[in-house]
Protein backbone atom coordinates (compact mmCIF):
# COMPACT_ATOMS: atom_id res chain seq x y z
CA UNK A 1 0.00 0.00 0.00
CA UNK A 2 1.32 3.45 -1.08
CA UNK A 3 0.81 5.21 2.42
CA UNK A 4 3.16 6.46 5.07
CA UNK A 5 4.95 4.43 7.72
CA UNK A 6 4.22 5.69 11.05
CA UNK A 7 7.31 5.99 13.55
CA UNK A 8 4.63 4.87 16.23
CA UNK A 9 1.73 2.81 16.28
CA UNK A 10 0.14 5.38 19.01
CA UNK A 11 0.87 8.95 20.08
CA UNK A 12 2.07 8.97 24.14
CA UNK A 13 1.85 11.80 26.04
CA UNK A 14 2.95 11.83 29.61
CA UNK A 15 0.37 12.59 32.01
CA UNK A 16 0.19 16.59 33.40
CA UNK A 17 -2.89 17.61 34.57
CA UNK A 18 -1.58 21.50 35.37
CA UNK A 19 0.16 22.01 32.16
CA UNK A 20 -0.24 20.89 28.08
CA UNK A 21 1.33 17.83 27.20
CA UNK A 22 3.66 17.55 24.33
CA UNK A 23 4.63 14.87 21.91
CA UNK A 24 5.75 13.90 18.55
CA UNK A 25 5.54 11.07 15.68
CA UNK A 26 7.75 10.68 12.55
CA UNK A 27 5.94 10.50 9.27
CA UNK A 28 8.32 7.92 6.56
CA UNK A 29 7.65 7.94 3.01
CA UNK A 30 9.49 4.77 1.99
CA UNK A 31 8.38 4.59 -1.27
CA UNK A 32 9.14 6.24 -4.97
CA UNK A 33 6.47 8.57 -5.30
CA UNK A 34 5.67 12.10 -2.78
CA UNK A 35 3.18 11.79 -0.49
CA UNK A 36 0.39 14.46 0.74
CA UNK A 37 -0.67 14.26 4.26
CA UNK A 38 -3.24 15.88 6.54
CA UNK A 39 -4.27 15.61 9.73
CA UNK A 40 -7.88 15.69 11.26
CA UNK A 41 -8.33 15.57 14.90
CA UNK A 42 -11.75 14.75 17.17
CA UNK A 43 -11.44 17.78 19.20
CA UNK A 44 -10.10 20.98 17.98
CA UNK A 45 -10.18 22.44 21.02
CA UNK A 46 -7.69 20.24 22.46
CA UNK A 47 -5.18 19.58 20.08
CA UNK A 48 -2.52 21.15 18.40
CA UNK A 49 -0.72 19.88 15.02
CA UNK A 50 2.38 21.06 13.66
CA UNK A 51 2.77 21.18 10.67
CA UNK A 52 -0.66 19.66 10.14
CA UNK A 53 -0.33 18.94 6.10
CA UNK A 54 2.52 19.07 3.80
CA UNK A 55 4.29 16.91 1.14
CA UNK A 56 6.45 14.49 1.66
CA UNK A 57 9.29 13.45 -0.59
CA UNK A 58 10.10 9.96 -1.34
CA UNK A 59 12.67 8.47 1.05
CA UNK A 60 11.98 11.57 3.15
CA UNK A 61 10.45 12.04 6.42
CA UNK A 62 9.04 14.60 8.57
CA UNK A 63 8.52 15.16 11.96
CA UNK A 64 4.90 16.24 13.66
CA UNK A 65 4.65 17.81 17.45
CA UNK A 66 1.52 17.46 18.42
CA UNK A 67 0.29 19.11 21.86
CA UNK A 68 -2.90 17.61 23.96
CA UNK A 69 -4.69 20.21 26.01
CA UNK A 70 -4.35 20.39 29.61
CA UNK A 71 -8.28 21.23 29.16
CA UNK A 72 -9.10 18.06 28.30
CA UNK A 73 -8.33 16.70 32.03
CA UNK A 74 -10.28 19.96 33.72
CA UNK A 75 -13.74 19.54 31.49
CA UNK A 76 -13.88 15.54 31.21
CA UNK A 77 -13.69 12.52 33.09
CA UNK A 78 -10.38 10.87 32.33
CA UNK A 79 -12.07 7.62 32.29
CA UNK A 80 -14.09 9.35 29.71
CA UNK A 81 -11.34 10.12 27.24
CA UNK A 82 -11.62 8.87 24.13
CA UNK A 83 -10.33 11.67 21.82
CA UNK A 84 -8.13 10.58 18.26
CA UNK A 85 -6.44 11.73 15.46
CA UNK A 86 -6.79 10.82 11.68
CA UNK A 87 -4.07 10.85 8.79
CA UNK A 88 -4.91 10.88 5.42
CA UNK A 89 -2.42 10.34 2.76
CA UNK A 90 -2.52 10.97 -0.95
CA UNK A 91 -0.02 10.13 -3.65
CA UNK A 92 0.96 13.64 -5.62
CA UNK A 93 3.06 14.53 -8.52
CA UNK A 94 6.45 15.25 -8.19
CA UNK A 95 5.76 19.07 -8.99
CA UNK A 96 3.48 19.54 -5.87
CA UNK A 97 4.62 21.35 -3.11
CA UNK A 98 1.34 23.05 -1.32
CA UNK A 99 -0.81 19.63 -0.34
CA UNK A 100 -3.48 22.65 0.61
CA UNK A 101 -5.38 22.37 -2.97
CA UNK A 102 -5.03 18.40 -3.09
CA UNK A 103 -7.14 17.70 -0.09
CA UNK A 104 -10.16 19.54 -1.73
CA UNK A 105 -10.53 17.27 -4.32
CA UNK A 106 -13.73 15.22 -4.18
CA UNK A 107 -12.39 12.94 -7.06
CA UNK A 108 -9.23 11.64 -5.53
CA UNK A 109 -8.56 8.65 -3.27
CA UNK A 110 -7.04 8.71 -0.04
CA UNK A 111 -5.92 6.66 2.39
CA UNK A 112 -7.26 7.00 6.35
CA UNK A 113 -5.73 6.33 9.56
CA UNK A 114 -6.56 6.63 12.79
CA UNK A 115 -4.13 7.28 15.40
CA UNK A 116 -5.26 6.24 18.74
CA UNK A 117 -3.61 8.93 21.51
CA UNK A 118 -2.43 7.11 25.01
CA UNK A 119 -1.87 9.54 28.46
CA UNK A 120 1.12 7.43 30.77
CA UNK A 121 2.73 8.22 33.88
CA UNK A 122 6.55 8.57 34.25
CA UNK A 123 6.84 5.20 34.89
CA UNK A 124 4.22 3.74 31.62
CA UNK A 125 1.03 3.33 33.58
CA UNK A 126 -1.32 4.26 31.23
CA UNK A 127 -4.16 6.79 32.26
CA UNK A 128 -6.01 7.11 30.09
CA UNK A 129 -6.28 6.33 26.02
CA UNK A 130 -8.81 5.94 23.46
CA UNK A 131 -11.02 3.43 22.62
CA UNK A 132 -12.02 2.23 18.87
CA UNK A 133 -15.70 3.87 18.42
CA UNK A 134 -15.44 4.84 14.72
CA UNK A 135 -18.89 7.14 15.16
CA UNK A 136 -16.83 10.33 16.53
CA UNK A 137 -16.07 12.99 14.18
CA UNK A 138 -13.15 14.25 12.92
CA UNK A 139 -12.38 17.86 11.81
CA UNK A 140 -9.39 19.51 10.07
CA UNK A 141 -6.62 20.65 11.66
CA UNK A 142 -4.93 22.63 8.97
CA UNK A 143 -6.44 25.96 9.78
CA UNK A 144 -4.45 25.91 13.33
CA UNK A 145 -1.95 28.29 10.90
CA UNK A 146 -5.02 30.67 9.84
CA UNK A 147 -7.82 32.11 11.25
CA UNK A 148 -9.11 30.69 14.40
CA UNK A 149 -12.93 31.06 15.53
CA UNK A 150 -14.08 32.41 19.08
CA UNK A 151 -15.33 29.65 20.31
CA UNK A 152 -11.75 27.88 20.17
CA UNK A 153 -9.54 31.15 20.98
CA UNK A 154 -9.28 29.25 24.32
CA UNK A 155 -7.69 26.10 23.04
CA UNK A 156 -4.86 27.43 22.12
CA UNK A 157 -3.35 29.93 24.11
CA UNK A 158 -1.75 32.87 22.17
CA UNK A 159 1.85 32.64 23.29
CA UNK A 160 1.88 29.45 21.94
CA UNK A 161 -0.26 30.35 18.67
CA UNK A 162 2.09 33.25 18.00
CA UNK A 163 5.15 30.86 18.27
CA UNK A 164 4.11 27.97 16.25
CA UNK A 165 2.43 30.41 13.27
CA UNK A 166 6.31 32.03 13.65
CA UNK A 167 8.25 28.87 13.32
CA UNK A 168 6.00 28.01 10.28
CA UNK A 169 6.58 31.36 8.71
CA UNK A 170 10.24 31.19 9.63
CA UNK A 171 10.25 27.14 7.70
CA UNK A 172 8.58 28.93 4.54
CA UNK A 173 10.77 32.01 4.19
CA UNK A 174 14.06 29.52 4.41
CA UNK A 175 12.37 27.44 1.65
CA UNK A 176 12.02 30.85 -0.19
CA UNK A 177 15.62 31.59 0.29
CA UNK A 178 16.66 28.35 -0.84
CA UNK A 179 14.99 28.82 -4.21
CA UNK A 180 16.37 32.20 -4.45
CA UNK A 181 19.60 30.91 -3.84
CA UNK A 182 19.74 28.70 -6.67
CA UNK A 183 17.41 30.88 -8.62
CA UNK A 184 20.76 33.13 -8.47
CA UNK A 185 22.90 30.36 -8.70
CA UNK A 186 21.70 29.06 -11.97
CA UNK A 187 21.75 32.94 -13.26
CA UNK A 188 25.63 33.56 -12.14
CA UNK A 189 25.94 30.17 -14.44
CA UNK A 190 24.34 31.54 -17.38
CA UNK A 191 26.63 34.72 -17.00
CA UNK A 192 29.56 32.64 -16.98
CA UNK A 193 28.37 30.73 -19.97
CA UNK A 194 27.40 34.16 -21.60
CA UNK A 195 30.84 35.94 -20.52
CA UNK A 196 32.94 33.23 -22.16
CA UNK A 197 31.08 33.49 -25.84
CA UNK A 198 31.56 37.17 -26.15
CA UNK A 199 35.38 36.80 -24.98
CA UNK A 200 36.06 34.01 -27.91
CA UNK A 201 34.02 36.20 -30.19
CA UNK A 202 36.36 39.07 -29.20
CA UNK A 203 39.56 36.56 -29.53
CA UNK A 204 38.23 35.63 -32.93
CA UNK A 205 38.65 39.08 -34.57
CA UNK A 206 42.13 39.71 -32.91
CA UNK A 207 43.21 37.03 -33.81
CA UNK A 208 41.94 37.73 -38.21
CA UNK A 209 43.72 40.92 -38.00
CA UNK A 210 46.96 39.33 -37.21
CA UNK A 211 46.25 36.92 -40.23
CA UNK A 212 45.97 40.06 -42.57
CA UNK A 213 49.38 41.79 -41.24
CA UNK A 214 51.31 38.33 -41.47
CA UNK A 215 49.66 37.72 -45.30
CA UNK A 216 50.82 41.65 -45.77
CA UNK A 217 54.25 41.43 -44.36
CA UNK A 218 54.71 38.25 -46.24
CA UNK A 219 53.77 39.63 -49.67
CA UNK A 220 56.00 43.02 -49.02
CA UNK A 221 58.75 40.81 -48.23
CA UNK A 222 57.99 38.65 -51.33
CA UNK A 223 57.98 41.57 -53.48
CA UNK A 224 61.44 43.24 -52.61
CA UNK A 225 63.06 39.12 -52.92
CA UNK A 226 61.67 39.38 -56.12
CA UNK A 227 63.54 42.89 -56.96
CA UNK A 228 66.53 42.03 -55.58
CA UNK A 229 66.85 38.79 -57.53
CA UNK A 230 65.51 40.41 -60.51
CA UNK A 231 68.56 42.82 -60.16
CA UNK A 232 70.71 40.35 -59.85
CA UNK A 233 69.51 38.07 -63.40
CA UNK A 234 69.62 41.68 -65.05
CA UNK A 235 73.24 42.04 -64.10
CA UNK A 236 74.04 38.67 -65.07
CA UNK A 237 72.43 38.99 -68.35
CA UNK A 238 74.30 42.41 -69.12
CA UNK A 239 77.60 40.82 -68.65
Amino acid sequence: MDTLRLSAPQIDFEYNKLDNMHSSITLYNDTQHPIAYKFKATNLNIFLVRPPLGVIQQKQSQIVNITLHSKVLENNSIKDFNEKLQLITTIVPQEVQDAGPIFLDKMRRFENRKINIVILTKDRKIVAQSSGNSNQMFQSVNKQFGQVEPTRVIAIPTADKAKIEAEYFCNKFEVLQQEVTKKEKELQDVQQYNNSLIQKEAIKPKSGKLDIIIFLLSLIVSFFLSLHYQNQILQVINL
